[in-house]
């Protein structure tokens, strides 16, 4: 009997949905998901968030170069660029002509990564995974506001992933030159579009050679199979780093940005690059804040809700354990691509010494939610086979996050001024202190009390399972689509409120906006050929279209003062944001050279929260 409901337990699916009318159900979902973003995206006659990659787009459709502020581009790969030039070349570069590329990109994404997931795991999970991801507001503001390339990549890296289990489960002889030759595009212009795509390479490889170690045919007829994916994936990655490297100029001597992202790796801070390369006791710190960043912006993508960022809360300290086991449990035999490369990806962003911002999780979130519930399966049934080992686990781990959720409350009053939600940052410790206290006398239930252990629960639920399955599944099923039904409608309510607003949107409230009002000044005001100084150099010249340099991140009067005339600097922007994603703020770095040239600048105009300076050198330094 215990056996039977370990395998059932083994098999289960979250909630088992047998219908194939599910999938058209989920399609049509996914559907309107992407019709709305691609109706109600911010209606702006000019991009007011980000311009770089269709100012990319429109560098290579009309000058045939692929620069930007006339430096070549090395920093971004070309495929997204090249996907937006061939849209451009037809429907414009303008937000009208450039956002249904990423409302299409979201929609195939969705349905592919369905088609994964349901491949792998089962309707239930593929459906609660695209989902509550595609329900989420942070993805829908994204998407409705930035031209940005990570939708585009998550659709080619999902088609990857498709189309290797697919091959690689199709009988000797049975596999077609034309599926390869497709999987091999995808590799190339996931690695082109996104230069995190070196994780699909890594794990193309990690997986065939681990896969050879385990068993000789197996791994065999994995490389006869994937070898052509994997040395086209090597050879547009090498390719797009040598001419990157052949085509890098500097503007600053700093480390980190712009330099290759394999240099920025190696920074303390990449947003304070004055701060000097990172020593080998920065890692350990910078993992365990991307841990608690990545596993805070998953939980509020799925549940759209505010997560406080304490690690011993059950949403991300649990949450932590449960991807984890659930990703160590897919290795057997070798495991399989979608395995590796989320490991690979996982490991290059807790490596990131940048701030890890929501779009860097989008790619992974499907697969985020199949280790999560993998997780959760292994954990169930280790339980029912081991009651007192799991016990005893349940215990000490519950116990010891308590204290520290105890203790992280007693702290939350002095530290609410710092949060940024002072209820929930309070509630939530309490919450977090409940939850692992019950956890904690649930194993010590299972250690002292034969009723309350999971082997005795076992063979009470095979035995309801024998004689009423219907009677069980249907009340279980339907309690779980009616959560997810909950949270997906919760998001598609914030989802309506914030399109009607990209309808009608208050450009003056968009974080660029000082950019975009002193723009519009030096535009009427200066002669086209001065040279402009801007912390947001791309944006800039968008507006501008005049030749822009960074106004970088130091601090040093004397460095900044030798590149204003190495540039021949004539025009300063300042402009204030709150928080500032750079360190020093360009207002500190300003103030450091008012300080010591105070006579080379003069104040031409103060917009809303910008400052724009003339430079005008003494009659002795002329």
């Amino acid at each position: 009997m215990q056996l039977r409901f370990l395998r059932s337990v083994e098999s289960a699916h979250v909630p088992s949905l047998a219908s194939p009318g599910v999938d058209w159900l989920i399609y049509a979902l996914v559907l309107l998901i992407g019709t709305f973003q691609f109706t109600h995206y911010t209606r702006t006659a000019d991009f007011v968030a980000d311009a770089t990659y269709p100012d990319l787009a429109h560098s290579i459709l009309e000058q045939g170069a692929y620069q930007l502020r006339y430096l070549p581009q090395t920093v971004c790969p070309p495929g997204f660029p090249f996907i937006l030039a061939l849209v451009g070349r037809v429907a414009g570069f303008t937000p009208a002509g450039l956002f249904p590329v990423i409302a299409v990109s979201t929609a195939l994404g969705l349905i592919f990564a369905y088609l994964l997931l349901r491949r792998i795991e089962g309707r239930g999970v593929a459906a609660v995974a695209c989902l509550l991801f595609g329900s989420s507001p942070a993805l829908f503001v994204f998407n409705t506001t930035v031209v940005s390339p990570e939708m585009s990549y998550f659709l080619a890296s999902m088609l990857v992933l498709f189309l290797a289990l697919k091959i690689d489960d199709a009988k000797p002889g049975r596999v077609s030159i034309a599926w390869i030759l497709l999987l091999s595009l995808c590799v190339v212009l996931a690695v082109l579009i996104r230069s995190v795509g070196v994780a699909l390479v890594m794990g193309l490889g990690a997986w065939c050679a681990t896969s050879l170690l385990i068993s000789s045919e197996l791994g065999w007829r994995r490389i006869r199979r994937f070898s052509v994916p994997l040395l086209f994936g090597l050879a547009a990655q090498l390719s797009w780093g040598a001419w990157a490297q052949d085509h890098q100029v500097q503007e600053w001597q700093l480390p980190g940005y712009p330099n290759s992202y394999f240099s920025q790796l190696k920074v303390k801070d990449g947003q304070h690059p004055e701060l000097g390369e990172a020593q080998v006791g920065d890692i350990p710190r910078r993992v365990a804040q991307n841990v608690v960043t990545r596993t805070v912006s998953l939980g509020q993508l799925l549940t759209h809700r505010y997560i406080s960022e304490f690690w011993s809360s059950p949403a991300i300290c649990g949450v932590v354990i449960l991807i984890g086991i659930g990703l160590a449990s897919s290795f057997r035999n070798a495991g399989q691509l979608h395995d590796w490369y989320f490991l690979w990806y996982e490991a290059i962003f807790l490596l990131w010494p940048w701030d890890t911002k929501d779009r860097f999780l989008f790619p992974v979130v499907p697969l985020a939610v199949l280790y999560l519930w993998r997780g959760a399966k292994v954990i169930w049934s280790y339980s029912v086979r081991q009651p007192k080992i799991a016990g005893l686990s349940l215990v000490l781990a519950g116990s010891l996050l308590a204290l520290r959720s105890t203790e992280f409350a007693f702290r939350a009053p002095t530290l609410t001024a710092n949060m940024r939600h002072g209820m929930a940052d309070r509630l939530e410790p309490v919450a977090a202190t409940i939850f692992w206290v019950f956890v904690a006398v649930i194993g010590a239930g299972m250690l002292g009390y034969p009723a309350l252990r999971f082997s005795r629960m076992g063979r009470a639920l095979a035995w309801l399972r024998r004689h009423t399955e219907s009677n069980v599944s249907l009340p279980v099923q339907f309690v779980s689509i009616l959560a997810i039904a909950l949270l997906v409608e919760q998001g598609a309510r914030q989802i309506v409120i914030r399109g009607r607003d990209n309808l009608q949107p208050e450009i003056i409230g968009e974080p660029m906006y000082p950019e975009m009002e002193a723009s519009s000044w030096i535009k009427t005001h200066e002669p086209g050929d001065r040279v402009i100084m801007a912390r947001e150099p791309d944006f800039v010249f968008h507006y501008t279209q005049r030749h822009v340099v960074w106004f970088p991140p130091i601090s040093d009067p004397k460095v900044l003062m030798d590149g204003i005339r190495r540039h021949h600097v004539a025009v300063v922007v300042v402009a204030h944001h709150s928080p500032s994603y750079w360190l020093p703020t360009e207002e500190d770095s300003f103030q450091s050279l008012l300080k010591s040239y105070g006579t080379w600048f003069q104040l031409r105009h103060q917009g809303p929260e910008n400052w724009v300076y003339e430079v005008v050198p003494p009659r002795d330094e002329r």
